[in-house]
């Protein structure tokens, strides 16, 4: 057993690189956010909450929130099931299963900047590769100016990228599950749907939770891949909380409103992760009476 003062010091270089590099920097956003700070103002005042009754007014972040729900309710199903999906595939595979999941992996490994500098070059109307293959065709199609099709190629991309961290979490689990499960489940004459309902899901589903927190996570503060990818446009169709917050702050040179937003965005995050905590904590509270 380890004593006070031994916990102490095994805590002590963590404790001495989160609070300068992380919780004081938060602290002091978090409470510049209810000032009027300006830079290299000679005084600031107090405002409460005005700056986040300003941003709630604000009609892009308005707009920038819709679009956030509707990436969020495309993107974590369609990664969950994809991911999921190729976890099913790939339990059978056991001597390529190693090779396949580092390769499936790839995307996830890439930086968000990355992948939204590869899918914009991919898809882009002046010089991406489909349209320049297209061009000869006959046949161009503008991916990232359309109102329609930019969305859609958002949750394309995002989800191209998110969904092999799913299979990834989640094929070590269903590779644990008993071989005589499945065996029964085929015996029963169970389809591959009947098999991942009455024999995976159940053994997976705490393991699927968290790996939806951690989606959840990256889809509402995504930024960086809609930087490079569209931009927010065409206009500000697919602008989303965490890039507005960026516009905010770099672009426009206010970072006040930059930090309201990004908190904003955090406390949305919280939100969603603390209700899919009570939901895992209630099923599990339920499995074991």
């Amino acid at each position: 057993m380890l004593t006070r003062r031994q916990h102490v010091l095994l805590w002590l270089p963590f404790a001495l690189l989160v609070i300068p590099c992380l919780l004081l920097p938060l602290a002091a956003g978090f409470g510049m956010s209810f000032t009027d700070y300006r830079a290299f103002a000679s005084e600031i005042a107090w405002v409460g909450w005005r700056n986040y009754a300003r941003i709630l007014q604000d009609d892009i972040f308005r707009r920038s929130i819709v679009t956030l729900a509707l990436f969020t309710l495309a993107i974590i199903p369609g990664a969950l099931a994809l991911g999921c999906g190729l976890a099913l595939a790939l339990r059978r595979h056991a001597r390529t299963r190693g090779w396949l999941r580092l390769s499936l992996l790839l995307p996830w490994l890439i930086s968000p900047v990355g992948s939204g500098v590869m899918w914009h070059y991919l898809l882009s109307m002046e010089n991406g590769i489909v349209n320049t293959i297209g061009a000869y065709l006959g046949v161009r199609v503008p991916y990232l100016l359309s109102n329609s099709a930019a969305v859609g190629v958002v949750i394309v991309a995002e989800i191209w990228r998110t969904a092999p961290l799913v299979t990834f979490l989640v094929l070590p689990g269903m590779i644990n599950i008993p071989a005589e499960h499945w065996d029964q489940a085929r015996m029963d004459g169970l389809s591959s749907w009947g098999r991942w309902q009455h024999v995976a899901l159940p053994h997976l589903l705490p393991l699927i939770l968290t790996t939806t927190l951690l989606t959840a996570g990256t889809t509402l503060g995504m930024s960086e891949s809609l930087l490079y990818l569209t931009g927010g446009g065409p206009g500000t169709l697919t602008m989303t909380p965490g890039l507005y917050s960026y516009r905010r702050a770099i672009s426009v040179e206010n970072p006040l409103g930059g930090a309201v937003i990004g908190w904003l965005v955090a406390l949305l995050i919280i939100a969603l992760g603390s209700i899919l905590t009570l939901y895992q904590l209630r099923k599990r509270d339920h499995a074991g009476a």
